[in-house]
């Protein structure tokens, strides 16, 4: 098993957002503007309300969203703005779901502080591997994009998820001091495929299966060879990044992977 070399875990650390009271209300047709920015880094917030509370466009020129529509919506504030028109001024957040689709303004007043109870994706253990919060969730996403990806390059192979988590620890044994590999690490019939942490660089336009077959031929599994373990059972970790508190000014990337390939008793039934 070679050592990798990765980027230890750090929490995201996130101020608070603590606001003046200010009225809830706005004119759609009166014509705000900002007067104040403040950046944060994806704080969760959710809103607690059975009532009609709106989610304006970023202009705050029209609703577009109730917010009672969303019960179970962890929302991260990614900018607070202080808008006014005329004497009449308010603190308002820009807000962003998980998936990204929906983005909006939402008075500061509406908003709780922390994940929703009901958000279960938020909560999930999973989730919680990496980190926590909008980073933890992207994370989440792109290592099954990742996985995906590396199945689909050992075609005929049956997904085991076992062995993913063998996978996922012996990668992580490889930089740890404490930490010890799995029994699958010391099974003579399977085959372990492991990369050092930061691999690669990427980018938006980045070809992210054509990179994971450079790097598998680098190492001596091409597509010939590759094809030879159809039938095998295979379990691949994938982890998109590095941990780190700034991840969220970071493009989407990969950072390193785990394989096992382990035979399934007859592979001439595959």
């Amino acid at each position: 098993m070679k050592k990798i070399i990765m980027a230890a875990t750090t929490g995201l650390v996130l101020g608070g957002l603590g606001v003046a009271a200010l009225p809830t209300t706005a004119d759609a047709a009166a014509t705000w503007k900002v007067v104040k920015t403040k950046s944060y880094s994806d704080v969760a917030y959710y809103a607690k309300t059975t009532s009609n509370k709106w989610m304006w466009d970023l202009k705050h020129t029209k609703k577009i969203h109730n917010l009672k529509n969303y019960p179970r919506t962890t929302w991260y504030v990614y900018k607070q703005v202080k808008l006014q028109s005329g004497k009449k001024s308010g603190y308002y957040y820009q807000v962003i779901n998980n998936t990204g689709k929906i983005k909006g303004l939402v008075y500061h007043g509406y908003l709780t502080k922390g994940d929703n109870p009901d958000d279960a994706f938020a909560h999930s253990a999973v989730v919680k591997s990496y980190g926590g919060g909008l980073a933890g969730i992207k994370s989440v996403r792109e290592a099954a994009k990742l996985q995906a990806d590396i199945l689909a390059l050992f075609p005929g192979t049956i997904l085991n998820t076992s062995y993913s988590k063998d996978a996922q620890n012996d990668l992580n044994a490889g930089v740890s001091k404490t930490a010890t590999y799995s029994k699958l690490n010391k099974d003579a019939t399977a085959t372990g495929i492991f990369t050092p942490y930061n691999w690669t660089s990427t980018s938006s336009k980045t070809n992210y299966t054509k990179l994971a077959t450079a790097v598998l031929n680098a190492q001596g599994y091409t597509t010939s060879k590759r094809a030879k373990y159809k039938g095998y059972q295979i379990g691949i970790y994938a982890t998109p990044h590095g941990y780190t508190s700034d991840y969220h000014t970071w493009p989407s990337g990969y950072g390193s992977f785990g394989i096992y390939l382990v035979p399934t008793g007859d592979s001439k039934l595959f």
